[in-house]
């Protein structure tokens, strides 16, 4: 069996997802067996955990030696290495914080240093440690549009980026990723503040590796931040892409861009299969909450029941009903709630009857910050005739929860 310090990096890598595992082996996860890593360097870090755990150093440094040997520049796979050699003799262990033994001091930066790769550890391994269920749907994407054909969710809180597939508007996973977010986190309010925005986004273009320097890697996929909702709180920058590493870095920190949202240039290759310019939504948001299909199906009806309410009481005219879907903070078109609802009774005033149809919808948590309620941003075509009027456009709106209702707090067209 390992001795005491060996045991301590294995617990110390998975962190507290590792300690529940010291406890309850990983087939209890049901992760045993042919687990579906992200990559092969995941892959060899957890195998090389659960050897660790069984006493087995040998096949752990096997392990570890295999990822180095294809990925030299992976700095977590050295430390954790090279605690493996010393943790028999009981020197200082830098995965799990021990002090040195000697009066020598690291230097604050070497100290930074494996603070960012513990880290990178503990976020790596908590996906498999912690993952969702293998059915668990994200309450994040409710609703896809037929030609949203795949989705990104980045989970800012544990560094990883996943794809979802359009399943007939409903989210169906097939892979995810480590990530890099912003040195100062996320809800990005200004130019240079170093954070990553939260909201719901869009992939504009991808910028070929030809026309970069070698810090972005094999390419970049740019996102249209800001976008309506950042400008009306008054949220400024510019810049904020997907993209890879330089040739001389596998992996970059959990928190370690200006703002832009980081893979390896591996997953970069792999996430660009996914990814359609112009329409691939990218959703950011401070976690993921996952709910089982029954639950999530739940959640989706609720929200689904108010938009075909307000639909229905936009056609009946009966202004009362249909304003009331309208919250207290709602404006738009430089108007407040009392100026639009004027104006919307006046026009509706001289109508015999009003039809409207709603098509390639999409439907998406909007998170404007880390401790407050996520909105709902949906947009649709929308087919509108009346008896005076006839129009067709592209609706984009955000609803919020008010009074126990969800309730639209701005509607305009979409960009």
């Amino acid at each position: 069996m390992a001795n005491a310090a060996v045991i301590a990096v294995a617990l110390s890598l998975a962190n507290a997802a590792a300690a529940a595992a010291q406890s309850a082996p990983l087939e209890a996860t049901g992760l045993a067996g042919s687990v579906a890593f992200s990559n092969e360097v995941e892959g060899a870090l957890v195998r090389a955990l659960e050897t660790l755990k069984d006493g087995g150093i040998k096949p752990a440094l096997k392990e570890l030696d295999a990822a180095l040997a294809k990925n030299p520049n992976f700095r977590l796979g050295h430390l954790m290495r090279g605690d493996l050699l010393m943790a028999k003799s009981g020197a200082a262990l830098a995965l799990t914080g021990t002090p040195p033994s000697n009066d020598k001091t690291p230097k604050p930066e070497t100290i930074a240093s494996i603070a960012n790769l513990r880290h990178e550890a503990q976020v790596r391994l908590h996906r498999y440690y912690d993952a969702p269920a293998a059915d668990a749907l994200p309450t994040a994407v409710l609703q896809m549009a037929p030609g949203q054909e795949h989705a990104l969710l980045i989970d800012s809180l544990r560094s990883r980026i996943y794809v979802f597939r359009n399943d007939n508007g409903r989210p169906l996973r097939v892979a995810d990723f480590y990530t890099t977010i912003g040195k100062l986190g996320t809800e990005k309010a200004r130019e240079g503040d170093q954070k990553t925005p939260l909201g719901v986004y869009r992939v504009t273009s991808k910028v070929a590796k030809e026309k970069l320097t070698d810090f972005y890697g094999p390419g970049a996929f740019p996102i249209n931040f800001p976008n309506d909702m950042d400008k009306r709180l008054g949220r400024t920058g510019s810049g904020i892409w997907i993209h890879g590493t330089p040739p001389d870095t596998y992996s970059r920190p959990p928190l370690a861009s200006d703002g832009c949202v980081v893979l390896t240039n591996e997953d970069f290759q792999q996430l660009g299969k996914y990814v359609d310019p112009g329409t691939t939504p990218v959703v950011i948001a401070p976690s993921v909450e996952w709910q089982s299909p029954a639950d999530w199906s739940a959640v989706r009806g609720v929200f689904n029941g108010y938009l075909m309410e307000w639909k229905r009481d936009w056609e009946s005219l009966n202004m009362d009903a249909y304003l009331a879907h309208y919250s207290r903070a709602f404006a738009a078109d430089g108007k407040n709630i009392a100026d639009w609802a004027s104006n919307k009774r006046r026009i509706n005033a001289g109508k015999s009857f009003v039809k409207v149809e709603i098509q390639n919808l999409s439907v998406f948590e909007y998170s404007t910050a880390i401790n407050q309620p996520p909105l709902m941003m949906v947009t649709f075509d929308q087919d509108y005739k009346s008896s005076n009027n006839a129009t067709r456009m592209k609706k984009l709106q955000y609803w919020q929860r008010e009074d126990g209702r969800w309730k639209i707090v701005f509607e305009g067209a979409a960009s």
